[in-house]
């Protein structure tokens, strides 16, 4: 009977043990493995995809806005409908994509895409802008079918895969555009390299065709901007290391997310983070 009961009170206190370690150290240890693997995604009406495919689709759609004749938005959804299937949204380099296929949209310099020299196409803008050019040249691009426009420009294999890319394409366009505030939101840890303010503010100025963009210490100022040049702000925030976006009643956070606040509406500020020394 002893032998029975001393096993029962070592059960007991071990289940003891496992009890309060349990309370005391998970908590611990999530808190842990949240603070060093933070996902890096950015979030756009429920569609998520990582800060580098963010920074494409915004680039992508600077190129649309800032084209040389006013577009329609649709324009902006077929192209991002285009680079979705074609790469998800990535920059191939040479010999990544099928064939001599290069850059977002796969586009191929044996059939006269950027001039004959894959270099051109992996220049975002530049394999837009050329897309953009095509699309405009097809009769009644605006009213047909969304896959058929793409597919008249692209010529792929299958042209009916498009469509499927059709309402992430829109819930992108609307975001990037800024045709809803605040609609883009990513989130990452703390950057290990942050991009000069002045390098900041002469991308944005040149990816969007703006000329405002003032740069003074670790802030780039975007005075009469508006919600587009914000979301490309944060599309981009990852690759360039901003931690905070302040425009109109709303301010971004790398770690937060969108918050209301006291950001006027005068101009967009992106603030960039600082490192540790």
């Amino acid at each position: 009977m002893a032998s029975r009961r001393t096993r029962l009170t070592v059960t007991v206190f071990v289940a003891v043990v496992v009890v309060v370690l349990a309370v005391v150290w998970v908590p611990r240890l999530v808190r842990t493995a949240k603070s060093h693997f933070t996902a890096d995604v950015c979030t756009v009406q429920g569609y998520d995809l990582d800060p580098d495919q963010a920074a494409v689709a915004s680039t992508m759609i600077g190129s649309v806005t800032d084209f040389r004749s006013p577009l329609p938005f649709r324009a902006s959804v077929l192209v991002l409908m285009a680079g979705l299937q074609e790469s998800k949204l990535r920059n191939l380099a040479p010999g990544d994509g099928d064939r001599d296929s290069v850059g977002v949209l796969q586009q191929r310099p044996s059939q006269g895409w950027g001039g004959g020299k894959a270099a051109a196409l992996t220049d975002v803008g530049e394999a837009t802008r050329e897309f953009l050019a095509a699309l405009v040249k097809v009769q009644d691009w605006q009213t047909m079918a969304p896959a058929d426009a793409i597919q008249a420009v692209q010529i792929s294999a299958d042209g009916s895969a498009y469509a499927q890319h059709e309402s992430e394409a829109t819930a992108l366009a609307t975001a990037l555009q800024g045709r809803r505030a605040a609609d883009i939101t990513c989130s990452f840890d703390a950057p290990t390299k942050v991009a000069a303010a002045t390098t900041v503010a002469q991308q944005v100025g040149k990816q969007l065709g703006i000329t405002t963009p003032v740069a003074r210490g670790r802030t780039v100022t975007v005075p009469g901007a508006h919600w587009q040049t914000a979301a490309w702000f944060v599309a981009n925030s990852d690759r360039l290391g901003i931690d905070q976006v302040d425009y109109a009643g709303r301010t971004w956070k790398r770690s937060k997310g969108w918050k209301t606040s006291s950001a006027g509406s005068a101009a967009v500020v992106a603030t960039m983070h600082e490192l540790k020394k």
